[in-house]
């Protein structure tokens, strides 16, 4: 009787264990989100390409600035449906390339990706020539 019981305990706590739930981070998607993009400079006038994506399931979102005088460059996207595994991306290039016999005069940029104000992933790059490209992104996981 001893053991009926003793068995009927562990396997009782053998089922509870292996019955627990797992948690699986793609339940908690979709999710609606505001995103923000932002980049910051120490000079604001340096010719630079920024490019911007959303990409995932259900979503393929860019967008493409080039000009002298777009820094700081904020874009604000509101309420997108965010699927598992969406990745959000800002490139930045420099195109800021002085004339003949001039000096590059080195600048930082900051790189931000924020949701409903959330700081999702950020970088600090120094730029040091002209044509330097640098990147930050998040992917929802």
């Amino acid at each position: 009787m001893l053991k009926k019981q003793l068995l009927l305990v562990v396997t009782v706590v053998f089922l509870t264990i292996s019955c627990a739930s797992d948690d699986d981070s793609r339940d908690n998607y979709p999710q609606n989100k505001n995103i923000s993009f932002t980049v910051t400079s120490s000079d604001n006038n340096r010719q630079s390409d920024i490019t911007l994506a959303i990409q995932g399931k259900g979503i393929d979102v860019s967008d493409f600035s080039s000009s002298e005088s777009h820094l700081p460059f904020t874009k604000d996207y509101l309420n997108q449906t965010m699927a598992f595994l969406t990745t959000l991306d800002i490139t930045y290039r420099d195109n800021s390339g002085g004339g003949v016999g001039v000096p590059f005069e080195p600048y930082t940029i900051k790189l931000k990706i924020s949701t409903d104000s959330e700081t999702l992933t950020e970088k600090e790059i120094t730029i040091t020539e002209s044509g330097t490209t640098d990147f930050v992104d998040f992917t929802f996981n």
